[in-house]
């Protein structure tokens, strides 16, 4: 990870956090899914946890695959609709490259989803 890197993200992050949650508030659970997205991918690989964020089916309090939704957009500058899964697969960068962009732009989201209201 890179703090120069992060840097580089945050306003993205809040810009992208604030057309997502237009009142402002965002759910509480949110701030612990985006602690534990991290820890996840050194843990369990990038593709593990990018499919397991996604997944629509899991009985979270809250969909988890915004996350994901919200690091994709902060990377393609939102020109991309599809899902950051899909998008890693196919991707002919260097998945340690993509890896560590993915966790910079999740360290920006993170620091950003704190200057929001927590509901």
């Amino acid at each position: 990870m890179s703090k120069k890197n992060i840097e580089k993200y945050i306003p993205k992050a809040i810009e992208v956090l604030t057309s997502e949650f237009k009142d402002g508030e965002i759910p509480s659970s949110y701030n612990g899914y985006i602690s534990a997205f991290g820890a996840s991918i050194i843990q369990s690989g990038l593709k593990p946890t990018l499919a397991l964020y996604e997944n629509k089916n899991a009985s979270t309090k809250e969909d988890k695959s915004m996350l994901t939704k919200l690091i994709l957009q902060v990377m393609t500058e939102g020109n991309s609709k599809e899902s950051l899964l899909r998008y890693v697969l196919d991707s002919n960068t260097n998945e340690t490259l993509l890896k560590e962009r993915i966790l910079d732009i999740a360290v920006a989201i993170k620091l950003s989803i704190r200057t929001f209201k927590l509901v």
